[in-house]
């Protein structure tokens, strides 16, 4: 009975510690001027770090870079009052903090990302159980945003992605997309210019001619 006591607390420790999740992408992801590359990541509960290998075609010598990325969390509220003044937090779930680094090929932050965020609290609900005073729950979800800011212009090679946070539980979602800077081509005068200019150049000489008889 005392080792089956013990297993059962063990158990239950082991459940209570975070567990550290860390992936590595398996493969670069490409990116060209046509397409943008989606992230999709599931995390474990406790603190993640996962780390993309991204690749920026050679089609062009310069690149401009965007992309941001999107957390979300969820807490249930208990309270009293409908309003949830004195509410207090029974459960949450999701991604609670996060940050994204843009690094280059020798793991140089080269761009960090900043941070948006707003909370949405959904209508509350009666629960009577019977036992218990009634009491109002409801659901306060805060959706995270991080959009990548100051990022300098770009060349072709390998960069690298890295996400970090901590989760009870959740999912991630993000894309990264690239634009080429085309540099601007000269544009040739007509031919009508040089006809005119070759014109004004004769009219000038004329009259010096005349100036210097006089």
């Amino acid at each position: 009975m005392q080792q089956k006591t013990t297993a059962y607390l063990l158990t239950g420790f082991m459940m209570l510690v975070p567990v550290v999740y860390t992936q590595e992408a398996s493969a670069a992801t490409l990116l060209t001027p046509a397409s943008a590359a989606i992230f999709n990541q599931t995390v474990s509960s406790g603190s993640f770090q996962n780390s993309y290998d991204v690749i920026i075609d050679g089609a062009f010598s310069a690149y401009n870079l965007s992309g941001s990325f999107s957390f979300q969390s969820v807490q249930i509220l208990t309270s009293l009052t409908t309003d949830f003044s004195n509410a207090s937090v029974t459960n949450t779930s999701g991604i609670s903090s996060a940050s994204v680094e843009l690094l280059d090929s020798g793991s140089s932050i080269i761009a960090t990302g900043s941070l948006s965020s707003f909370s949405v609290t959904s209508a509350p609900t009666l629960v009577d159980l019977g036992f218990l005073p009634p009491f109002y729950q409801g659901l306060l979800t805060t959706y995270n945003t991080i959009t990548f800011n100051n990022i300098p212009v770009l060349g072709a090679g390998n960069y690298k992605l890295a996400v970090a946070g901590s989760s009870t539980g959740g999912a991630y979602t993000g894309s990264l997309s690239v634009s080429p800077i085309v540099p601007t081509a000269a544009v040739p005068l007509p031919g009508t210019i040089w006809m005119l200019l070759t014109g004004a150049l004769g009219i000038l000489g004329v009259r010096r001619k005349n100036t210097l008889k006089a």
